[in-house]
């Protein structure tokens, strides 16, 4: 198990995304903190990981809150001895994130809903984790974009705004937290059918009479967010040790030079 031993972070767990990376991060033996805004369904998400022979904690945590997430890290931390990965999948419906839009029609406020919840809380989750990895000399932050940065999606400004920035604050972190041993990496996944997000968005677009259309891939389906949480759970391993500061497109062959 390439995690064995080692304590990971995973917020905004509750999430069809984030779930699945802890359910990975566990069977690779990592004991893991999931947290998010409802208690149910933490409760639920660490009673599977541990029917299933792992171990999670689980605790309400606002990700977007940034007293809220330094009090939780310093709790985990002061617990735990040592935190080794964290990974944030926050996020939020399409329409409370104001897309899809017409940009020429969008609030500024709208426009930058994405980049006030999904950047500013991997920043603040990322910055705080960061500073205690620094600290202890190694860890692995590992952050999540989409391919809305490497292409042209028509009336999402507001998101493929945020996910490019998600990369560059993946590689400015790298650029910091380096030198103290910490890597930095971001997985770019791609359409995830499994997802609420994916058929929101289409329904979106064609609210405003826009046929979107999958982007064609390489190996003639989508990805699954199984593989996502695998990249995800490889980035936070020894296995990777060297490997930061890049951005993993998983999107099986959908953008091969992207």
């Amino acid at each position: 198990m390439t995690l064995a031993g080692k304590n990971a972070l995973i917020f905004a767990a509750t999430g069809a995304i984030g779930s699945e990376v802890a359910r990975a991060f566990a069977r690779e033996g990592a004991h893991v903190f999931v947290s998010g805004r409802n208690a149910g369904t933490l409760e639920a998400l660490v009673g599977e990981i541990r029917a299933a022979g792992g171990t999670a904690t689980a605790e309400v945590v606002d990700a977007t809150d940034a007293n809220a997430v330094q009090a939780y890290v310093d709790q985990v931390a002061a617990h735990a001895g040592h935190i080794d990965a964290t990974f944030n999948a926050i996020g939020l419906p399409p329409p409370e994130l104001d897309y899809p839009a017409l940009s020429t029609e969008q609030s500024l406020e709208g426009f930058l809903k994405p980049s006030r919840v999904i950047l500013g809380s991997t920043f603040l989750t990322s910055r705080t984790v960061g500073a205690h990895m620094m600290r202890q000399g190694s860890g692995s932050i590992v952050t999540l974009s989409a391919t809305l940065s490497i292409w042209t999606p028509a009336y999402m400004a507001g998101i493929a705004a945020a996910c490019s920035a998600i990369e560059g604050l993946t590689r400015a972190l790298a650029g910091e937290f380096g030198p103290a041993g910490v890597r930095v990496n971001c997985v770019r996944g791609n359409a995830m059918l499994e997802t609420r997000t994916i058929a929101e968005t289409a329904a979106g677009l064609i609210r405003l009479n826009y046929q979107p259309s999958m982007s064609p891939t390489l190996l003639g389906r989508q990805i699954s967010i199984g593989e996502t949480a695998a990249t995800a759970a490889f980035l936070a391993s020894d296995a990777a040790s060297g490997i930061t500061a890049q951005v993993l497109t998983v999107a099986a062959g959908a953008f091969p030079v992207g």
